[in-house]
């Protein structure tokens, strides 16, 4: 890689558009209409770092209908850059509805057959940037069907290759997969190129077959990760390293109307510290700040907050 590369973050995998239940608490046979929003893991990951400040790229693919339009938009409007998004012919772009019931209740329905970002290729990683970037990240979804799962792997490969970091968010959507147990097989094949991981405790377990979050820590570092951080909501999260004990970092405490997009938010904060040569501990705070900020908002990706925001809530909140 160059001392100068184009982009931080690269980012690869789903996108979709979102449609929100307007009406918050009832079930969705009740709600009367939908707020049109953008999602997608990566999708949102790459808007949640532009609005950081980071100069973003997104891989993903679309197809050839207007709800492709309304997610290229928005993404050209936020300012991550869409060239290396293709057009899949005879694809349709994903979605998503969800009705809103919180505190524990956040029901979703994909709607992914023959969605076009399953059709990503080694083509398109090749046109992409994944080797002129600081950190690629990808995602456990990615893996689910072919061409997608070797596309993301030569992903992580070329990346690495050229001197990036990479860092997965591991992303389990048991829709996605016949059993946890195929979705592990490919997860820990994916891990062996990544730096760094991301994930709650079910996806840990998923994606290793343990029965507890510390055994899956160690099984995946044991596969070449520098760090493993886990992802626990409103109580924080703990950063599992090499020959080291478990750091907790702790959340920030606030009421909750949406988790749905926390952890995305979360990887964006996260990102952002990693890319400023803060702490990992440090970096970490930063995504349960950026977390704790969207779980207060209606949507994922059109809610990410700015960086004044985050300085700003931090700062409510007692400092770092």
């Amino acid at each position: 890689m160059s001392d100068a590369p184009d982009y931080d973050v690269v980012t690869m995998g789903r996108s979709c558009i979102d449609l929100y239940a307007h009406q918050i608490g009832v079930p969705l046979p009740e709600v009367t209409s939908f707020d049109a929003y953008v999602g997608g893991c990566p999708t949102n990951i790459s808007v949640g770092t532009r609005r950081l400040g980071l100069r973003s790229a997104l891989l993903t693919a679309v197809g050839e209908d207007e709800v492709a339009d309304f997610v290229l938009a928005f993404l050209q409007r936020e300012g991550v850059d869409t060239r290396f998004i293709p057009r899949k012919a005879g694809r349709r772009t994903s979605a998503v509805i969800m009705s809103i019931q919180p505190p524990h209740t956040f029901p979703l329905t994909f709607y992914r057959d023959n969605c076009a970002d399953r059709a990503l290729d080694l083509d398109d990683v090749r046109a992409s940037p994944v080797d002129r970037t600081r950190v690629v990240l990808v995602t456990g979804t990615g893996l689910g069907y072919e061409p997608s799962r070797s596309a993301t792997i030569f992903a992580t490969e070329r990346a690495r290759a050229s001197g990036a970091r990479v860092v997965v968010d591991i992303d389990y959507r048991p829709g996605e997969w016949v059993s946890p147990a195929h979705f592990g097989v490919h997860m820990r094949a994916l891990l062996r190129s990544a730096h760094l991981a991301v994930g709650t405790d079910e996806e840990l377990r998923a994606a290793t077959g343990e029965n507890d979050s510390m055994s899956a820590a160690q099984r995946l570092l044991g596969l070449g990760l520098e760090a493993l951080v886990l992802k626990r909501g409103g109580e924080g999260a703990i950063i599992f390293g090499r020959e080291q004990d478990p750091v907790v970092v702790p959340a920030f405490r606030i009421e909750v109307l949406n988790v749905l997009g926390a952890g995305d938010a979360f990887a964006s904060g996260l990102l952002y510290g990693c890319l400023q040569g803060w702490t990992l501990e440090r970096a970490v705070r930063m995504g349960c700040a950026t977390g704790a900020i969207v779980v207060t908002r209606h949507g994922c990706a059109n809610f990410m907050p700015t960086l004044p925001e985050v300085e700003e809530f931090v700062a409510s909140h007692g400092g770092w």
